[in-house]
């Protein structure tokens, strides 16, 4: 009997574990899925592009979703090598809305007129379910009104 009871226990304890670790992810289940979170894609994007050179951009180009639209490598190239390569990326925040991510970023680029020019925006990832993996919509399909005022309400 007492063994029986033990053994409830346990269960009763692992059980509510598992409830408690769903309870904290707010129902969204895409947050605890992806090799890596998707603010470390970013940073990882980030400095593959900043880096330059054609093995660190071929790298970056894999971190590029094709989801919606295939960006032919070269043309990823050409668009990247406009980059400034002093331009320093930091993360402000993210969210997970079912399979996509918004990571908002803070970047500053050195200005022509001297010293720096800061602003934000918003980069968004798609979840690749194939490679369980992160992958940054670099051609903006997934950046509609209502993914973007979703984000910002916080719902």
């Amino acid at each position: 009997m007492k063994r029986l009871a033990s053994f409830l226990i346990i269960i009763v304890f692992i059980g509510s574990a598992f409830i408690f670790a769903g309870c904290s992810t707010n129902g969204n289940s895409a947050a605890i899925k992806g090799k890596e979170k998707p603010e470390e894609v970013v940073k990882k994007f980030y400095s593959y592009i900043a880096e330059g050179g054609p093995t660190t951009l071929k790298e970056a180009y894999k971190l590029v979703s094709t989801k919606h639209y295939k960006l032919n490598e070269e043309q990823f190239k050409g668009i990247t090598s406009q980059y400034s390569k002093n331009m320093k990326v930091n993360i402000v925040s993210s969210d997970i809305k079912k399979n996509i991510a918004i990571v908002n970023i803070e970047y500053s680029v050195p200005s022509a007129f001297g010293g720096n020019f800061t602003t934000q925006t918003e980069i968004h990832l798609d979840l690749d379910e194939t490679s369980n993996a992160w992958k940054i919509d670099f051609t903006g399909e997934t950046y509609n009104t209502d993914i973007s005022q979703t984000s910002k309400a916080g719902t």
